[in-house]
């Protein structure tokens, strides 16, 4: 009795009707992805060359890379106990930054630098005191 059952669900399903996607669509979907793999690889290569020209730049005095590297580095120091930011260092290289569109370029570089947005990493490696001093130091710019 299984046997009579089996064979019409074989013939159901030989039986059912097809699904096609026609060539227009097809084409279209190829060319969407196409279009976003293109986009993305451009948009990746973009910001290699960014970031490549911030790193040589990096070394020049006065140079925005230049603060954004040495905010990372104070961010990063490794102290005796292998942990720790820099408070200090992070206050002066603030303070060494001559205005308010240099702190823009400044915060611009280290976007293309590391990927990330230099307050949101300021906030996460100072206590609060210590950013509401950064805050300050950043406000008073001209």
């Amino acid at each position: 009795m299984a046997l009579p059952a089996a064979t019409l669900a074989l013939q159901a399903i030989k039986n059912r009707p097809k699904i096609s996607v026609g060539k227009d669509v097809t084409t279209v979907l190829l060319a969407g992805g196409l279009g976003i793999g293109t986009f993305f690889a451009i948009r990746a290569l973009v910001r290699k060359l960014k970031r490549n020209n911030r790193e040589r730049h990096a070394l020049q005095p006065g140079n925005p890379a230049n603060y954004a590297s040495r905010l990372r580095m104070a961010f990063d120091n490794d102290n005796s106990f292998g942990w720790g930011t820099d408070e200090e260092l992070v206050f002066m290289t603030i303070e060494l930054i001559p205005g308010a569109a240099m702190m823009r370029k400044v915060e611009r570089a280290y976007k293309d630098l590391y990927g990330n947005n230099l307050s949101a990493d300021l906030m996460d490696e100072l206590s609060t005191a210590e950013f509401a001093i950064v805050q300050e130091i950043i406000n008073s710019k001209t």
